[in-house]
């Protein structure tokens, strides 16, 4: 058994963003997957069922039938993909692909609204492949302490995953060599890992990120909710005010979305509707954003 290329179920809900009750029911019913079996009977998952899941969750997330994509081929469901427009418009052309080095839980739906894909997470460098099935933007690195060694293992990490940059989050170190680690290819943070502060530096990074025409939502319930807490410490209340709006454009937007048309017009003005309120949306939450970032709001 090669432990380097197997993930438990845990680990593949996390990566693939499909809740383990439905996977496993895929697994019994279309048989999507195959994964191997311990000695105790847990599932393990090789990087080949990660890739295929990603593939079959983008495509039924925008509206195929699991029946109707389970048995697909590989090659055939990233044909599927290219030539499916409402799979095309589901991710912005600018989102980023990302390698998780350690050991923090980033759930799916957070990462979705920061325009982030996670395809892999190992808390062993040596476990780093090179050739993974897409581009890797960068890599977030979690190392407890940083010392003048840090460097060098970075440059391997980035040599061996093909990835652009790196950002280190750190728990320790010496402020001579985290200024080290700060150069063109790598950053660094402080842990616990921040939403807020990976989203400054992929936008200081990364020139397209985030610039897309994507409406897609930039902020979870979650993320507001912890705006809005953090804005009353500052005695401001435009947070709490632009987040009831973006509340409000939302379920506006959902309510157009589902609103039943009567004919072929009243179909298109929902349809407008719905897609103005969704643009409405997308510049509050921006603003909102921008407003934290001047706050020193961390979310």
């Amino acid at each position: 058994m090669n432990t380097e290329q197997n993930y438990r179920i845990g680990l593949t809900t996390q990566i693939t963003g499909i809740r383990p009750e439905t996977l496993r029911a895929w697994e019994r019913r279309y048989e999507v997957v195959k994964p191997i079996r311990t000695d105790a009977g847990d599932r393990l998952y090789s990087q080949a069922d990660i890739d295929r899941l990603l593939l079959i969750k983008k495509l039924v997330d925008n509206g195929d039938a699991i029946s109707a994509v389970a048995n697909l081929n590989f090659e055939n469901l990233e044909k599927r993909i290219s030539s499916c427009k409402t799979a095309l418009s589901s991710t912005g052309k600018n989102d980023l692909n990302f390698i998780l080095l350690g050991r923090t839980i980033l759930d799916k739906k957070s990462l979705d609204s920061m325009r982030l894909n996670m395809i892999d997470v190992v808390q062993d460098p040596r476990n780093i492949k090179s050739n993974y099935h897409c581009k890797i933007d960068f890599i977030i690195a979690e190392i407890p302490t940083i010392n003048q060694g840090t460097f060098k293992t970075i440059q391997k990490i980035l040599k061996q995953s093909k990835a652009t940059k790196l950002l280190c989050a750190y728990d320790f170190g010496k402020e001579s060599d985290i200024a080290t680690l700060t150069t063109q290819d790598t950053g660094t943070i402080s842990l616990p890992l921040n939403h807020s502060e990976i989203t400054e530096w992929c936008s200081n990074n990364f020139s397209n990120y985030l610039k897309s025409t994507s409406t897609d939502r930039l902020l979870t319930d979650q993320d507001l909710a912890n705006i809005v807490n953090a804005g009353s410490t500052i005695n401001c209340e435009c947070p709490r005010h632009l987040s009831d709006l973006i509340h409000k454009l939302t379920a506006f937007e959902k309510y157009s979305s589902e609103c039943e048309a009567r004919n072929a017009k009243d179909a298109e003005i929902h349809k407008e509707l719905e897609a103005t309120s969704a643009q409405s949306r997308y510049l509050l939450e921006e603003v909102l954003i921008k407003l934290a970032k001047v706050e020193g709001i961390k979310y």
